[in-house]
């Protein structure tokens, strides 16, 4: 099994813990680390290379290409972030900004829709929900199958200061959807919210046709006929 983290920030603060013991509760994987913004220390220029032209031709490709490689090769993604003013970092919303070309309404990955991955955020209150839920879009987006939120009210700013009960409390919040991950593992299925907007796309793809790269590729994929995604066609 291979995972793939994106960590929202350098900080090795409480959301990086969680995140380890998320990790470990996969024995043997092989794990690949994105640390933001050492990764990709870029903002998106707004340039519309990657709408326009090919997948690859975002002017940060040095950055953003093994990056991709890394988010593909992938069994299970994590992304984190700790809640910086109600939302994810500034960091981890850069990230994805790189990769909005992804996003089913354009040119999704074909791997994406056997994936799960797993948000993590933690706060010091329970303000989590905003980003949760913001880098979820993506993923939905992506195409990636299913999708598990790690949301944590911490009252605390320091993760050694955090009271055993509440560490008792994650720990039993990871290993719920641990346990759901494994399950799936292997046999997931897209979600009702992919599948709609991947429908939805298609549509777009065969009726508007706004952009003629995007038409192009669900062409040459067969998604405008009967291929699947999440299918052996």
């Amino acid at each position: 099994m291979r995972l793939t983290i994106v960590y929202g920030t350098e900080h090795k603060g409480a959301t990086y813990h969680i995140a380890q013991e998320v990790i470990s509760s996969f024995k043997g994987a092989e794990i690949e680390e994105i640390f933001l913004p050492r990764d990709l220390p870029e903002y998106c220029s707004a340039c519309l290379r990657c709408f326009c032209e090919e997948k690859g031709s975002c002017s940060h490709k040095h950055y953003t290409e093994p990056l991709r490689a890394k988010l593909l090769a992938a069994d299970i993604l994590i992304l984190t972030s700790p809640v910086y003013a109600y939302h994810m970092s500034g960091q981890m919303k850069v990230f994805l900004d790189h990769f909005a070309n992804m996003w089913m309404v354009h040119r999704p990955e074909k791997a994406m829709f056997l994936k799960q991955a797993i948000v993590i955020a933690a706060a010091s209150g329970p303000v989590y929900a905003k980003t949760l839920n913001g880098i979820k879009d993506s993923l939905d987006f992506w195409g990636v199958a299913k999708t598990y939120k790690i949301g944590v009210a911490l009252m605390e700013s320091e993760w050694q200061r955090v009271s055993p009960k509440v560490k008792a409390r994650v720990s039993r919040r990871i290993q719920k959807v641990i346990a759901q991950v494994k399950k799936r593992q292997g046999k997931v299925k897209p979600c009702w919210r992919v599948k709609k907007w991947f429908y939805i796309s298609r549509f777009m793809q065969k009726k508007i046709k706004a952009n003629p790269p995007d038409v192009l590729y669900w062409e040459e994929q067969g998604w405008t006929g009967k291929v699947r995604p999440w299918k052996n066609n």
